[in-house]
């Protein structure tokens, strides 16, 4: 009997198919099971059909798990090891939508930045209003799950009290041991009883006043292996303890006038750190992604805006570093713009208002220091935005809400 290509052949009665279940059930009687069992080796589906079906199915073989101790988070390019017993509410959270900026200045500020981080070097990030500094070291602790606390220099802070500082009670006096001084020694104790390390993070380091700048010292030199207590005494800092910092300055007090809190600090005082980076703002390469995850309902309904505000805030902000106008123009800038038309948006009933971006620039605007800059800034995003924004444009409303006509 011949075979035609392809098919098999049925062992009780010679009917030929490229597959034989139905026909062994309908016509004998039985079911595969059995019919194999009586016919050992007697082929039920053709090799091509089976063949085209394996290719067809995703792999069914299921990947264990990585070991705790196998654990790896994406760190800016870098895999970095992950404490997976440490709880999330012991490390510092993870900023919305964070990515890490990977093109322009920025992008090699985090490279070298994440180097040091990744070494355990103590670290001062310092830059412009709105670069990332503080979200950067959030990151890495919250990717990570290193545990850290986060402590900010303001006038008036009672720095001495991080340390230690005098308690009452019924009983009379005595020293009550501060949050960083026991981070510092003590680090974070697990569930389990591991003690780790762990991130110590300062933040606004440059407002220190000079009473404020020599306990700090106190507490860079502890990178050192002490730590200051109460009465004197001093502790060794737990090994592997890590230290960062952020700023505006450089320590040289603002020379652009424009965070006049941030004071000049003592260059012994930063000696101590092993590691200085300057963030430089996002390019709008990185910046696009991240504000596109913010304002879903932008995306959706003028999607183009992305691009006038990227192009308007590049001229802002070359503006700026050629010190042509003095403002700032951050991420945090481009977000309050783009957070306005979306709730301009919102309140049109979803319908997009003519000249929306220029609408809503006003609520950055406004915030410029004084009326000259408001100018400046003007004609520099004007060309970027429909309207304008120095024509007046139509203002008319358009959309199915119920705001005032001439709401503008």
């Amino acid at each position: 009997m011949q075979v035609k290509p392809g098919h098999v052949v049925c062992a009780i009665c010679g009917h030929q198919d490229v597959l034989l279940s139905d026909h062994i059930l309908e016509a004998h009687g039985m079911t595969v099971e059995a019919y194999e069992a009586a016919h050992p080796g007697a082929p039920v589906v053709s090799q091509a059909l089976w063949n085209e079906f394996t290719a067809q199915q995703p792999s069914r073989r299921r990947r264990l798990p990585p070991a705790v101790a196998d654990l790896k988070a994406e760190f800016a390019g870098f895999q970095l090891g992950v404490k997976a017993n440490v709880p999330e509410d012991a490390c510092l959270p993870l900023p919305p939508n964070y990515s890490f900026p990977r093109a322009g200045k920025l992008g090699k500020d985090i490279a070298h930045a994440a180097v040091a981080l990744m070494r355990g070097r103590s670290l001062y990030v310092w830059g412009m209003p709105g670069s990332g500094k503080d979200a950067f070291i959030h990151a890495f602790s919250a990717l990570t799950r290193t545990p850290a606390i986060i402590l900010s220099v303001q006038p008036g802070t009672d720095v001495q009290s991080w340390l230690y500082s005098r308690a009452f009670d019924a009983e009379g006096t005595s020293w009550e041991e501060g949050v960083l001084l026991k981070a510092l020694r003590d680090g974070y104790v697990t569930e389990d009883g591991e003690r780790i390390p762990m991130l110590v993070l300062i933040s606004d380091f440059d407002r220190a006043d000079r009473a404020q700048a020599e306990v700090l010292r106190l507490i860079l030199d502890s990178i050192s292996g002490r730590v200051p207590g109460p009465a004197g005494k001093t502790y060794p800092v737990l090994p592997g303890t890590m230290f960062a910092s952020t700023a505006n300055t450089m320590g040289g007090g603002d020379e652009r006038g424009r965070m006049i809190s941030a004071n000049p600090m003592d260059a012994s005082l930063l000696d101590r750190i092993q590691c200085k980076i300057e963030f430089h703002w996002m390019s709008w390469r990185d910046e696009e992604p991240i504000c596109r995850a913010k304002f879903p309902l932008l995306v959706e309904r003028c999607p183009g805006v992305f691009d006038q505000v990227g192009k308007a805030t590049e001229k802002v902000r070359e503006a700026i570093h050629a010190e042509e106008v003095y403002c700032e123009w951050s991420h945090r800038a481009v977000c309050n713009w783009l957070l306005h038309a979306e709730d301009l948006v919102f309140a049109h009933g979803g319908s997009v208002p003519d000249n929306l971006l220029k609408r809503a620039a006003r609520v950055v605007l406004d915030g410029l220091p004084d009326s000259e800059t408001r100018e400046a800034v003007k004609r520099i995003i004007d060309p970027h935005i429909p309207g304008g924004a120095l024509n007046e444009g139509n203002t008319s409303h358009i959309g199915s809400g119920s705001l005032d006509p001439n709401f503008g």
